[in-house]
């Protein structure tokens, strides 16, 4: 049953990357109780204890080449649905997760499959046709002023392989309805939105070829006809 626990695993880390997304800073909590009195002892020699040194993490370089994904460019009516696809090259057969977010303006309507879990339909396609799972999720709470200020929205997707079964070609379409009084020549961008939390990784975990992905993606948009 290793494809079932894949998709488990999927779906738990749909919970835990959206979840990271509206965390807030955390208290420090504290072992001395109020009120408790402070011991002393006689003769007692206090000796400061060295403060140890965090050891720093080596920057992760790009690598020259590797996966470049984009969002495509398309065309539709007012008041009817656009398609939008993530797309993904140079890396067949080379990638096995993905968790990625997606940003669109906010008079568009994303269809959805469930509204009350927040989850997003879509159609996985000929890139992900090995998957073991997929979801994906409306960023409905806790959004980033970056995004709201610009009247964005966003929504998160991820994906799961048991190894690199990733393939070239397009990796995920959602459905975006167009406003009913849109004129004929909008364009609406479909743009990316990095978070530490995002991923786009081989088996081997290559955070090269992740850092490649992201730093050179490419943005896409809906033209109104």
């Amino acid at each position: 049953m290793r494809g079932f626990r894949k998709i488990i695993s999927a779906v738990m880390a749909v919970g835990v990357l959206m979840s990271l997304t509206a965390c807030g800073d955390k208290k420090n909590n504290s072992s001395t109780l109020e009120g408790e009195p402070q011991r002393t002892f006689p003769n007692e020699v206090v000796t400061a204890k060295p403060k140890e040194e965090t050891p720093t993490a080596p920057e992760i370089v790009a690598a020259e080449d590797g996966p470049r994904l984009s969002i495509g460019n398309t065309t539709a009516k007012a008041g009817e649905y656009a398609e939008v696809t993530l797309y993904v090259e140079n890396a067949d057969q080379n990638w096995s997760f993905c968790g990625i977010h997606i940003t669109f303006p906010d008079v568009l309507e994303v269809e959805m499959f469930n509204v009350e879990k927040d989850l997003v339909k879509f159609e996985r396609g000929g890139a992900s046709q090995y998957s073991a799972g997929a979801t994906s999720m409306l960023w409905v709470e806790n959004m980033p002023e970056s995004l709201t200020s610009q009247n964005l929205s966003c929504l998160f997707f991820t994906e799961i392989f048991e190894s690199d079964y990733g393939l070239d070609g397009d990796i995920v379409t959602f459905r975006m309805k167009i406003p009913e009084d849109a004129e004929s020549g909008t364009v609406y961008p479909i743009g990316f939105y990095y978070m530490n939390t995002d991923k786009f990784q081989n088996s081997k975990k290559d955070l090269s070829l992740e850092k490649y992905a992201f730093e050179n993606w490419k943005e896409g948009s809906i033209t109104v006809e």
